[in-house]
């Protein structure tokens, strides 16, 4: 498990996932250190789903942004990795941000938008 102030991570045996909850805003290896960590445990484990809880979350910096798209995608892309879930509010402000991140995504994996985790659950089964 990792957790700061910033972001939880965790490995959820039960449903083979690994759990990126974001807090609150962060950038820089804030933000990047908990992705590192999750990819691990993603590869650690063989683990075939990632779930991002965008609850509380925030629009990257450019930085940060590019980052994801040119180091941690591709890593994510050669892992075990098939799934994608965003679990986000459908009134969510970064709504359309995590739209557009998921119509690109969906051409390396299965991507599901889910407003809560039982929704995610049933995605699963």
């Amino acid at each position: 498990m990792y957790q700061t102030d910033f972001c939880h991570i965790e490995y959820l045996k039960d449903i083979d996932a690994v759990l990126c909850t974001w807090k609150q805003f962060c950038q820089g290896d804030s933000y990047r250190d908990p992705l590192r960590y999750g990819l691990a445990l993603l590869n650690e484990k063989e683990c075939q789903n990632w779930i991002t809880d965008t609850t509380n979350g925030f629009e990257n910096s450019p930085e940060d942004t590019a980052w994801l798209l040119n180091e941690f995608i591709p890593k994510t892309i050669e892992s075990s990795c098939k799934k994608l879930f965003f679990i986000i509010e459908p009134d969510s402000p970064i709504k359309d941000e995590i739209e557009s991140q998921a119509e690109a995504l969906r051409k390396f994996f299965t991507v599901h938008l889910c407003k809560n985790m039982d929704a995610l659950k049933v995605q699963l089964s």
